[in-house]
């Protein structure tokens, strides 16, 4: 079960020049952590040692430069617009899934491949602990497509040994979204003016609104999350 954390948030808005056109607007900041982060778990490589290493890192909370948070979901909720079906990548190179967290509209289709020449497997489970998928992949390169049917986050594990390995698939039915880079920075392009709930969600951290308001042209959000 995922632990819930008590956060504070501090919004800034800053409102700029017309972009996009009448009516859209970019809403672009940065995601940050205040506290103490979780520490790191190291796991010792039993097998497949010339592909994994003898060592892995297990690290729930990855921060970049000014404590920024990578690999948060941040989606406007409740906005409309057009919902596209795209194409996502899952990899496995040495022995970690790459991307570690992604977004994909409902509807998508997820390639799961693999970069390793040993055997590994992609299991995904739905946030009750069902099944999504469970996918082998022995051969380097074979690529198997699988749709994304349901929303809600996929979390996926290595059933061939690698206990370490995990990622996240967020599913979506929101067409206004961005994943965190390194240092804790997003934009999200094409928004309407507006009042809605901006969500952020992370594997470690959860989920969490706050209300926003776009008033047009390019704005910028600072979060801050502080452990209480």
């Amino acid at each position: 079960m995922q632990k819930i954390i008590p956060v504070i948030f501090l919004i800034v808005l800053v409102a700029g020049r017309p972009l996009l056109g009448f009516g859209q607007n970019t809403l672009s900041g940065k995601i940050v952590f205040e506290g103490t982060p979780p520490s790191a778990e190291k796991v010792d490589v039993k097998s497949d040692i010339g592909t994994c290493g003898t060592v892995q890192e297990v690290q729930p909370l990855v921060l970049g430069e000014g404590k920024g948070i990578a690999n948060a979901v941040v989606a406007a909720l409740g906005v409309k617009g057009d919902l596209t079906a795209q194409e996502g990548i899952l990899d496995q190179v040495n022995c970690q899934f790459v991307p570690h967290v992604q977004v994909l509209s409902a509807g998508s289709i997820l390639k799961i491949t693999s970069s390793d020449t040993i055997l590994h497997s992609a299991h995904g489970f739905y946030e009750d602990g069902s099944t999504a998928f469970n996918i082998a992949v022995p051969i380097v390169g074979m690529e198997v497509p699988i749709k994304m049917k349901q929303t809600g986050v996929i979390r996926l594990r290595c059933d061939a040994g690698h206990t370490w390995m995990s990622a996240y698939v967020v599913v979506t039915d929101q067409p206004y979204y961005a994943v965190t880079d390194l240092n804790g920075n997003f934009t999200i392009e094409g928004l309407p003016a507006g009042t809605y709930e901006i969500e952020i969600w992370h594997e470690w951290l959860g989920r969490h609104r706050r209300s926003v308001e776009v008033k047009g042209g390019d704005q910028t959000l600072t979060l801050a999350i502080t452990k209480s």
